[in-house]
């Protein structure tokens, strides 16, 4: 008992000095960049630090929509469009962080399925809920609400990396290579992850 409770108090102390981190994550499904920056930092990241942060995911790139999203034209051709797609659509119906970033971390990578069925069923979502959104218009308003905040920032480089809600080229830069040193800074933590 006394174990448990010292346990307690000590991840107390700990959630009383971290300072609330938003990230807002900005990529393209077929991005060899984005891959990447996913495989090299946020599937790295230490668990303590991803329970630090609240992120979110823009699956979105270089893209744009033609005709309020009649269609969409993609750096990476049109399975990139469908890749983007689908992974609003699996990601807007996932329940936790942690069940996103599971996701992302599966379909995000060399040799994941392109067009992201395989991971959106390893994820646990209802595929007829995905299904229906990839082919209605949730899919189309999804992906372009994700324009809309794409636009807001104009990433020059993608993956981009927003913390707070505020683009820094200097934290951009640096969050390619060492997205924890900057998670740590900005939460104010130190010791495990750090």
């Amino acid at each position: 008992m006394k174990r448990s409770l010292a346990a307690v108090l000590i991840f107390a102390a700990f959630a009383a000095n971290v300072q609330a981190v938003t990230v807002d994550v900005y990529y393209a499904h077929l991005c060899p960049d984005s891959v990447r920056w996913v495989q090299n930092q946020l599937l790295t990241l230490n668990p303590a630090l991803l329970n630090a942060i609240t992120l979110d995911f823009i699956p979105f790139g270089k893209a744009q929509s033609i005709n309020n999203g009649q269609s969409f034209i993609c750096q990476h051709g049109p399975a990139e469009c469908e890749g983007n797609r689908v992974q609003s659509c699996v990601l807007n119906l996932l329940p936790t962080q942690q069940a996103q970033v599971n996701y992302v971390g599966c379909q995000m990578s060399f040799t994941a399925d392109p067009r992201g069925w395989e991971c959106a069923f390893r994820s646990g979502v209802n595929l007829n809920a995905a299904e229906q959104c990839v082919e209605g218009t949730q899919g189309t308003t999804l992906q372009l609400e994700a324009e809309r905040r794409t636009q807001l920032i104009t990433p020059a480089f993608i993956p981009t990396i927003v913390f707070n809600g505020q683009f820094d080229q200097g934290l951009q830069d640096r969050s390619l290579t060492d997205f924890a040193g900057i998670i740590c800074e900005l939460a104010g933590l130190t010791g495990v992850g750090c």
